[in-house]
């Protein structure tokens, strides 16, 4: 099994992590949209927006409550987030990024799995062995249900946990997801930690599950087409860090009004 980290070393960090500048952004063939990587500092503006699409997507879900807002509205819980954008620099979908974290507590999965002690303990001592190597967690995932389906905009918050650790320079990215979007994070390299039984979180409707991305390994159990459009995502982001956030939604509406979907 080839090491993504010994055959790209393009893949080591983009930046050491700073709160105020952005990170770049890329644009994917199938998305359609410019995808922003920057932080609440950097772009305090677009992290509200990034707010507002979360709040009513969750709303829309019934899940009101785990999102958080409160907590994760002054944007010092979160060290970078994604934001793809329409011609007009609008967020349609995003998903945020906390750590990298110092203990096995400190992940918000910790929080979800109270109900399910057992499970509570596996799943600290598996970011207990990886805190060495670096974890993130991968959170609030959302898409605006007016884009359009053949989008496949969903797969933009799969994509948003490899790249995490290629931006941060870190291994590993912890994502919890229930049972039926499991597939979304394993179809971008994600592997289901058996080992932790599933939690009623946020709430009896759901079995939620753990999963973590490995920065070395994930390109070897990822589809092969998202493997490629990571990859080129990952180059993108590259190339673009340090842009100011204004120019990335110029080439969202430059990209919107060529009518291109490759970067």
């Amino acid at each position: 099994m080839v090491s993504t980290l010994d055959a790209c070393p393009e893949l080591s960090a983009v930046l050491a992590p700073r709160s105020d500048r952005p990170f770049g952004y890329y644009v994917d063939r199938i998305f359609g949209y410019v995808v922003t990587v920057g932080t609440p500092r950097s772009d305090p503006s677009l992290w509200r927006r990034f707010l507002d699409g979360a709040r009513a997507s969750y709303a829309r879900h019934g899940v009101d409550a785990a999102l958080e807002f409160d907590r994760i509205a002054d944007g010092r819980s979160t060290t970078l987030f994604f934001s793809a954008l329409d011609d007009a620099g609008h967020p349609v979908a995003g998903a945020r990024v906390q750590g990298p974290y110092e203990r096995p507590d400190q992940t918000h999965a910790d929080q979800e799995w109270i109900p399910v002690p057992a499970g509570r303990a596996a799943l600290r001592e598996l970011v207990a062995a990886r805190l060495t190597d670096g974890v993130v967690e991968l959170k609030t995932g959302w898409v605006d249900p007016a884009v359009p389906r053949d989008r496949r905009l969903a797969d933009m918050i799969g994509f948003s946990g490899p790249l995490a650790g290629t931006v941060l320079g870190v291994r590993h990215t912890l994502v919890t997801a229930g049972d039926h979007a499991l597939g979304l994070w394993e179809h971008a390299g994600a592997v289901l930690v058996d080992e932790v039984p599933p939690t009623p979180y946020p709430d009896a409707r759901y079995r939620t599950r753990a999963l973590f991305w490995d920065r070395a390994t994930y390109a070897d159990r990822a589809l092969p087409d998202h493997r490629r459009r990571i990859a080129v995502a990952s180059e993108h982001v590259r190339r673009t860090a340090l842009r100011a956030p204004d120019r990335a939604r110029a080439a969202a509406a430059a990209h919107s009004s060529a009518g291109q979907r490759t970067p």
